[in-house]
């Protein structure tokens, strides 16, 4: 199987400050104790697809970090990860969330290179969009699930029989979306979805 490696710290160069600053220590609180780690770094299985594909690629992502890197680029990172991960902040309810859209900005620089994030959308899907033009938005979908793998990621991606309407349905129904990709990770087993579902 495939490996690509990933140091967090280029986040910051790779996509808006702005929207990295309040995601990496989410990402490194839901990632856990290996956060305080010497050499610190955490593995995913990710499973790469594109629209109409028959088959997805599996390739095992080598998340890792450098603290010092971190704490230059934003001051106070490894401090609110802590407390994240202690569930002392009032953001602790939206930890999966909040780290799902720091990795699907990893995913969006490792694998669509050159595209960068410019906005979180509000209320609508996309969550993170490339382009906000009027009736041809362009972004990724993330979501975050601390448990279930890839079995999990599926369901959010195409519902249940007793509650059918995935991700795939919500964005496939938008017609002011012209692309649209799923950025889907779990923490246990590591596990993620990154799929082009639109168009």
């Amino acid at each position: 199987m495939a490996e690509q490696s990933y140091a967090l710290q280029n986040l910051y160069e790779d996509q808006e400050h702005d929207l990295v600053a309040d995601t990496i220590p989410a990402v490194l609180a839901w990632l856990g104790p290996s956060g305080d780690a010497a050499e610190p770094s955490s593995s995913f299985k990710v499973r790469l697809g594109e629209p109409g594909a028959s088959a997805t690629e599996d390739v095992v992502l080598r998340l890792g970090w450098n603290a010092q890197a971190l704490e230059r680029r934003c001051p106070g990172t490894l401090a609110r990860a802590r407390r994240m991960r202690s569930h002392k902040t009032a953001d602790r309810e939206h930890l999966a969330e909040l780290a799902a859209y720091g990795l699907a900005l990893v995913g969006i620089s490792i694998w669509m290179p050159g595209r960068r994030a410019i906005t979180f959308r509000v209320g609508l899907p996309p969550d993170i969009l490339f382009d906000d033009t009027d009736g041809a938005v362009r972004g990724v979908e993330a979501s975050g699930r601390t448990s279930g793998g890839f079995g999990a990621l599926r369901i959010v991606l195409e519902g249940t029989k007793q509650t059918p309407g995935g991700k795939r349905a919500q964005l496939a129904e938008r017609s002011d979306v012209a692309e649209a990709h799923v950025s889907l990770w779990c923490i246990a087993p590591p596990a993620s979805l990154l799929l082009q579902v639109k168009p």
